[in-house]
């Protein structure tokens, strides 16, 4: 069983004690897909509050750990209160810092080979594929370096920091900050990244067209509608 930003989208609703059971009742139509949901307090922190939305704010979700913590984000709520711009801010400048710092720590050796050579040398051995692109030397001072790195797909980043160039790099990270693993619309769609069911799609091709229709759906939907960010549980 797997864990995944999930985000849901729904109609306006005034009343904040609505939401979770609104919530439920989206979700429900898709059993396979997205069997239950479940957080540190139902939702989970992916979502950023705009810059000096108050705390208790009504229209703003928040699970406990960023009650607690106070940290910069939110688990939802009405899109006016959400600053999608600063989650692709911080995340290209996080992607900008790694790829420059492992850019210098590697300055003096040989190009890493892409993940794309090693799955071409074999490719009905994606495991054995992984495994020696990883095992590169260029690949193994990422450990040692002072620098951000995404906690999810790991593996994911890593191919692409070799394959890319700076800016695709950080451009591949702003695209990625905000949609999450599954958008699920006000209007009851669901669609989902295909890069964690089809882990060989080395290029990312997939995921791309995901993440542009996310990304899209999400800037323009209205103000008063709402977006939460759930820990959705799939068998995927």
């Amino acid at each position: 069983m797997a864990s995944r930003h999930t985000l849901v989208c729904l109609p306006p609703l005034n009343d904040p004690h609505d939401w979770a059971d609104a919530i439920d009742q989206a979700v429900a139509p898709f059993p396979e897909d997205l069997y239950t949901w479940t957080a540190y307090g139902r939702y989970d922190a992916h979502l950023a509050a705009r810059t000096g939305t108050p705390p208790d704010d009504e229209h703003l979700a928040q699970c406990p750990r960023v009650r607690q913590s106070h940290i910069p984000s939110g688990s939802g709520g009405r899109r006016s209160s959400l600053d999608f711009a600063a989650m692709r801010t911080s995340r290209a400048a996080q992607a900008s810092v790694l790829h420059r710092t492992w850019s210098s720590a590697t300055a003096a050796m040989p190009p890493a080979t892409s993940l794309a050579s090693f799955v071409q040398h074999h490719p009905q051995e994606l495991a054995r594929a992984r495994g020696e692109f990883h095992a590169q030397p260029q690949l193994r001072l990422l450990t040692e370096l002072d620098a951000p790195r995404s906690r999810r797909r790991r593996d994911a980043e890593t191919a692409a920091l070799v394959a890319l160039d700076h800016d695709a790099f950080v451009e591949r990270a702003r695209q990625r900050a905000v949609p999450g693993d599954l958008l699920l619309t006000v209007d009851g769609a669901l669609h989902i990244d295909p890069s964690f069911i089809h882990p060989d799609d080395v290029d990312e091709t997939g995921a791309t067209r995901y993440l542009s229709l996310a990304n899209s759906y999400l800037d323009e939907l209205p103000p008063d509608h709402l977006v939460f960010s759930i820990d959705g549980r799939t068998a995927g």
